[in-house]
C-alpha cells in the first residue's frame, strides 16, 4: 500500500483519527461515571475530550462505505476476503479476551472442570460479547452481509435520489435515536436489526461525500465551525440533561444523534479535502491505519492490564493523565499486533 496519494492519504487520516477516538473514549468514560456530581472540574475535562471525539463509529463505517459501497462483487470472493480480513481476527482476539477475562476471575470464581469452564464461556458471550466493545465488530459482520447488494443498488440510484434518501436516514435517527443499542447484551444486539439498519446509513453517506468536494480556504474554516459547535453542543447538552435528571446521562454522545452525525460529516470533509505535507506525520497516520483493525481488538485488553497494575488516569491531573495513558495503550496495543504480524501465520489472526 502506497501512501503518496491523496485518497489513500486522506482514508488513512481519517481511520487514524477514528481508533484514536475509541481509545480516547474508553479511556475517558471512567472519568465521566466517576466524577459527576463528585468533582465537576475533572468531569468538565472528561465531558469536552469525550465530546470532541463522538465521530468514532460514524467515521470507520463511512471510511467502509467509501471504499466499499458502489462497486461491483462476485458474492464468494467478497465474503472471503471479508471473512478472512474480519473474522479470523477476530477468533482469534475472542479467544484470547476468554482466556484473560477468565484468569482475572478471582481462584474462588474461576471455573476448573471443563463443563464449567464451557458454560461460564457461553455466560460470558452472551450476556456481555465476552467484551463489550466486541459490539461494533458484531454489527460490521452483519453489514457486511448486505455490502454487495447496497451497491449494486447504490449504483443504479442518482446523487440527488440518494441525497434524499440521506434525508430520509436523518429523519429516521431523529425518531429513533433513544432507542440505541444495548452494547451489554449480544442477543439483544443480535436481534435489534433496525438499530443495524440506521448504522448502515452511514455506509450510504461515505459513498456519496467521497465524490464531493469543498477545497476552498472558506470551506475548511465552515468545517472546523461546525465541528467544534458540535464539541460544545454535545459537552453542554450532557451537562444540562445530566442535571435536570439528577444524574449522568451520556444520550447526547450516541453515534445516531443528529449531532453526531453533523459532527462527523464536518471531519470527513475536512479531513479529506486536506493535504499532510509533513513526511513523519503522512508515516505515523498511515501506520495506524494499517493497525486499526489489530489495536482496535486489543486495546482494551491493554486498558485492562494498565488499570490492573495502577495506570490509571487518577494517577494524575486529568489533562495530564489521559493524553499518557491513551498514548501509551495505542504504543503497546501498536507493539503487539507489530510482533504478531512477525510470526508465520501472524498476518491473518492479528488484524
Amino acid at each position: 500500500m502506497k501512501v503518496n496519494t491523496a485518497n489513500i492519504q486522506y482514508l488513512d487520516t481519517l481511520r487514524a483519527l477514528a481508533l484514536l477516538g475509541v481509545i480516547t473514549i474508553h479511556v475517558t468514560t471512567p472519568v465521566l461515571k466517576m466524577m459527576y456530581g463528585v468533582n465537576m472540574e475533572y468531569w468538565w475535562i472528561g465531558n469536552i475530550i469525550d465530546s470532541s471525539v463522538r465521530f468514532v463509529i460514524a467515521i470507520f463505517l463511512m471510511l467502509s462505505g467509501s471504499t466499499m459501497v458502489g462497486k461491483e462483487y462476485k458474492l464468494s470472493e467478497f465474503y472471503k476476503k471479508r471473512m478472512m480480513r474480519v473474522l479470523l481476527p477476530f477468533l482469534f482476539w475472542l479467544v484470547v479476551y476468554w482466556v484473560y477475562r477468565w484468569y482475572i476471575l478471582t481462584p474462588k470464581n474461576q471455573p476448573k472442570e471443563f463443563h464449567s469452564i464451557f458454560q461460564w464461556a457461553i455466560t460470558l458471550f452472551v450476556n456481555e460479547g465476552v467484551s463489550k466493545h466486541f459490539w461494533y465488530i458484531y454489527m460490521i459482520l452483519v453489514l457486511y452481509l448486505f455490502v454487495p447488494f447496497l451497491s449494486r443498488l447504490i449504483r443504479k440510484l442518482r446523487n440527488s435520489t440518494i441525497l434524499i434518501v440521506l434525508l430520509g436516514w436523518v429523519l429516521l435517527n431523529i425518531l429513533f435515536t433513544n432507542q440505541m443499542i444495548h452494547t451489554s447484551n449480544w442477543t439483544y444486539v443480535l436481534l435489534k436489526t433496525k438499530d443495524y439498519f440506521l448504522y448502515s446509513g452511514f455506509l450510504v453517506v461515505g459513498y456519496y461525500l467521497k465524490n464531493i468536494s469543498f477545497q476552498t480556504k472558506k470551506y475548511r474554516l465552515f468545517n472546523v465551525s461546525i465541528f467544534l459547535l458540535t464539541v460544545i453542543f454535545s459537552a453542554f447538552a450532557t451537562y444540562f440533561s445530566s442535571k435536570n435528571v439528577h444524574k449522568l446521562d451520556m444520550s447526547f454522545y450516541g453515534s445516531l444523534t443528529i449531532n453526531t452525525i453533523i459532527q462527523s460529516v464536518a471531519l470527513y470533509i475536512l479531513v479529506k479535502d486536506s493535504t499532510i505535507n509533513n513526511r513523519i506525520l503522512r508515516w505515523v497516520t498511515h501506520t495506524i491505519s494499517d493497525y486499526s483493525y489489530g489495536i482496535y481488538l486489543v486495546h482494551i485488553l491493554i486498558i485492562s492490564i494498565l488499570y490492573n497494575h495502577g495506570v490509571f488516569w487518577t494517577m494524575a491531573y486529568p489533562i495530564v493523565s489521559l493524553p499518557a495513558i491513551i498514548i501509551l495503550t495505542l504504543i503497546c496495543s501498536y507493539m503487539i499486533i507489530f510482533v504478531l504480524r512477525k510470526i508465520p501465520m501472524g498476518k491473518y489472526i492479528s488484524g
